[in-house]
């Protein structure tokens, strides 16, 4: 398989459209660019929360955890890495194109 390199005017933080997910919730396939890509394997995953510790002087805390996935994907003969992050506080998913990491 070849690796797809997405070119530097490519948005860094694009709104996803998840088209499938897992029992678990995991995506499996979403759209990106206006091209349907299929995961083919989940290379790490990972949660992070929101800067809390910043809003200690106001009423309210309100902490958002997101969670990650680092994956190859592809559309027929290109396969791409991308992290995806879906934002539990707003249950938003966001996607952007990612350095392979092996």
């Amino acid at each position: 398989m070849f690796e797809r390199k997405l070119s530097p005017n490519s948005p860094q933080n694009t709104a996803a459209k998840i088209c499938l997910t897992n029992q678990a919730g995991e995506p499996v396939e979403f759209i990106y660019q206006g091209v349907r890509f299929h995961i083919n394997q989940v290379l790490t995953t990972w949660l992070q929360s929101s800067s809390w510790w910043q809003q200690i002087d106001s009423d309210q805390i309100n902490e958002q955890v997101s969670r990650y996935w680092q994956v190859e994907a592809a559309p027929i003969g290109a396969l791409t890495t991308f992290e995806i992050e879906f934002n539990q506080g707003d249950n938003s998913w966001q996607i952007r194109p990612s350095s392979r990491g092996k």
